[in-house]
């Protein structure tokens, strides 16, 4: 196949002048290629004009920005993937370039009447942002995100792009609309350092204007009480912290959102289980470690097929985390939820990067459901935690008891 149509997709986006977008998405004839499709455009990151590739596999999507020095390189790893289809957006034409099932590039190139301005780069970087890095908010500056001036510390910048990836999933779930009549109650349970805690709140109440409270469940009595202070200084009333275990803790009123954001390993079980009793309808969970499975698979062994995974200490430990996150969106659907599992934000900012998101939507007890359960764990011999901790009410569901 001749190469003539990568270079002139090449061409065109490497012209400054004039490019504006493009997307490569199919894979040709006999082909396979990783991404559903990838996206490309102009961006302003400190001044600097860059192209941002992301890439999206059908339930995430990853965005890396590339100066002009690495910009070459990079646009030519993506043209050697047998992607089938190109558009290419310019400010006075159009450029399509179709492969067909015998590998011949069909293109088309649409002149237009009316040309288009060149992207506003600073605009478009911060409009895709829930809270943009361009003007002061009060919000990012008490927490230390945000310097007096409206700047997002140097320190901060991973942190702030965590919270925006963090509300730009919440905003994907249109349940919030729907969950019942205010107030909300949401509970964060192991909230941390509660940048994410306060972020929620703020989301709801002012960007969202729902009448929502919330309360931070941690252990660590120092941060409970920084956090008080800081919701003082905020003067935001219907926020609250409790040093108190997960476990332990006591609601007067079932939460409608429970958010569980790398609480260590059967905390976050602990989070789930609660949310279940309380039949909430949103669960937002980032697990952490996963150490009480991986014990049961090197106490129990593992199947002979597996037997090469478990002798790297690194593999058994990423088998342990996918098993575990697996049995736990299971569960879920077996109790009544939708559940999914996509990524939180790229493995370059943390390596606890999966979220679980699950909406309450149906009955419990799906029989489907209930029957790749019983054969993952007969195949697995272990027992979830989570299982454990919902006891009676799921082994009736289960094992029909």
């Amino acid at each position: 196949m001749s190469d003539d149509y990568r270079e002139l997709i090449r061409d065109n986006i490497l012209d400054e002048t004039a490019f504006v977008k493009a997307t490569f998405s199919g894979a040709q004839h006999g082909q396979s290629v990783r991404w559903v499709k990838v996206v490309l455009r102009p961006v302003l990151i400190k001044n600097k004009r860059h192209i941002q590739f992301s890439y999206f596999d059908g339930q995430k999507d990853i965005s890396q920005n590339y100066n002009s020095d690495q910009l070459e390189g990079k646009l030519d790893e993506l043209l050697a993937l047998p992607f089938k289809n190109f558009s290419v957006s310019m400010t006075d034409r159009d450029v399509q370039v179709n492969i067909s099932r015998k590998g011949k590039a069909i293109i088309h190139t649409h002149a237009l009447s009316d040309a288009r301005s060149t992207p506003d780069l600073a605009h478009d970087q911060s409009k895709n942002l829930i809270l943009p890095d361009d003007r002061p908010d009060p919000f990012l500056q008490t927490i230390g995100i945000m310097t007096r001036d409206g700047r997002v510390r140097a320190n901060m910048r991973d942190k702030f792009r965590q919270v925006n990836e963090f509300l730009k999933l919440i905003s994907a779930n249109d349940e919030l609309q729907q969950i019942g009549k205010p107030p909300l109650h949401v509970v964060d349970f192991g909230c941390g350092n509660a940048h994410l805690t306060f972020a929620m709140y703020h989301y709801l109440n002012h960007m969202l204007g729902l009448q929502a409270h919330l309360t931070g469940i941690d252990v660590k009595a120092d941060l409970i009480q920084k956090h008080i202070e800081t919701a003082r200084t905020l003067g935001w009333e219907n926020i609250a912290f409790q040093n108190v275990r997960i476990i332990d803790y006591e609601s007067a009123a079932p939460a409608d959102i429970v958010l569980a954001l790398h609480a260590c390993d059967t905390a976050t079980d602990d989070a789930l289980a609660q949310a279940i009793r309380w039949q909430s309808k949103l669960i937002f969970s980032v697990p952490c470690c996963h150490h009480h499975l991986q014990q049961q698979l090197k106490l129990q062994g593992v199947p002979s097929e597996f037997q090469p995974v478990m002798r790297h200490g690194i593999l058994t430990e990423r088998l342990g985390d996918i098993l575990t996150d697996s049995f736990r969106s299971l569960i879920l659907r077996i109790m009544g939820y939708r559940a999914d599992i996509v990524e939180f934000i790229s493995t370059e900012h943390t390596a606890r990067n999966l979220m679980i998101r699950a909406v309450k939507s149906t009955n419990p007890g799906d029989a489907g459901f209930v029957q790749e359960y019983i054969q993952m764990k007969s195949f697995w011999q272990v027992t979830p935690y989570l299982e454990q901790l919902l006891g009676d009410q799921f082994i009736a569901l289960v094992y029909k008891t």
